[in-house]
């Protein structure tokens, strides 16, 4: 099965703050040859954005819902399913739990209880959340537990799914593939970001870390892309949070990089 190549227009965010903008970018990503994206911002309507990516070739992978608000107002669960379903998409992202949540394991559950009970009326729809992990989620709860794992076990498989970065998953000392095979069945769409370690440190204990595009850093594609084919991933989003240089050149290095390891 061919695997959708994907931008999160977060990449470009500076270059997309007026409508004029926002179209262009758009464009210079459908031109180098990506097939979906995940969008923010775009400064026309639904119905007109709908159709301008339909016009450019472009598949919208999610669209957003705010935690906070759906755990407490079922309008706001009515409101994020209506819009999946306007855009055809059965996938639903909130963004990081909570800062309160996020250091203990009883953060972990609750902020599990209040997925669990947004996604048991998604489920009636067909739609289900997805959780894109930075590197805080793999926070060491003691007794070799983390909130990562707390959060994947406590959650409802089949309305809780996961959009891991294979970046962060690096930088929170986990091995991309074989979280991304931990996922099997509850994963469609990752993240793809190099992690480059940057060189000419003094001392030696201050190495440091940067972002980078798809094979141009440290990570082994190869490995994540064949675990990504063996979990049936239906769509890779390329994302750099910085860019050392024009980010739409960023984006066409890594896709052009996709290609040569065989996306």
């Amino acid at each position: 099965m061919k695997i959708r190549k994907g931008v999160q227009v977060y990449t470009v965010r500076d270059f997309i703050k007026t409508p004029e903008g926002y179209e262009s970018s758009l464009k210079k990503i459908s031109e180098i040859g990506y097939d979906s994206v995940q969008t923010f911002g775009y400064h026309m309507s639904e119905a007109e954005h709908k159709a301008f990516l339909k016009d450019l070739g472009l598949k919208q992978e999610s669209v957003g819902g705010n935690y906070e608000e759906m755990v407490k107002d079922p309008e706001a669960i009515k409101k994020a399913i209506e819009l999946a379903h306007f855009y055809e998409t059965d996938l639903i992202s909130v963004g990081t739990l909570p800062i309160p949540l996020r250091e203990s394991r009883e953060g972990y559950l609750q902020y599990a209880e209040g997925i669990n009970k947004i996604g048991a009326e998604m489920k009636k729809e067909g739609v289900k959340l997805i959780y894109h992990p930075h590197a805080l989620e793999f926070f060491s709860l003691g007794g070799g537990e983390n909130g990562f794992d707390v959060l994947f076990d406590a959650t409802d498989p089949e309305v809780f799914w996961y959009c891991l970065d294979t970046h962060w998953l690096q930088s929170g000392g986990k091995n991309p593939p074989d979280y991304i095979r931990k996922a099997k069945g509850r994963m469609s769409v990752v993240h793809f970001k190099d992690y480059k370690i940057v060189g000419g440190a003094d001392p030696i204990e201050q190495v440091c870390k940067d972002f980078a595009e798809v094979g141009e850093g440290n990570l082994n594609w190869p490995a994540i892309i064949e675990a990504c084919r063996e979990v049936g991933v239906e769509a890779v989003i390329v994302e750099q949070d910085v860019c050392p240089r024009d980010p739409f050149d960023c984006l066409k290095t890594s896709f052009d990089n996709m290609v040569k390891f065989g996306l």
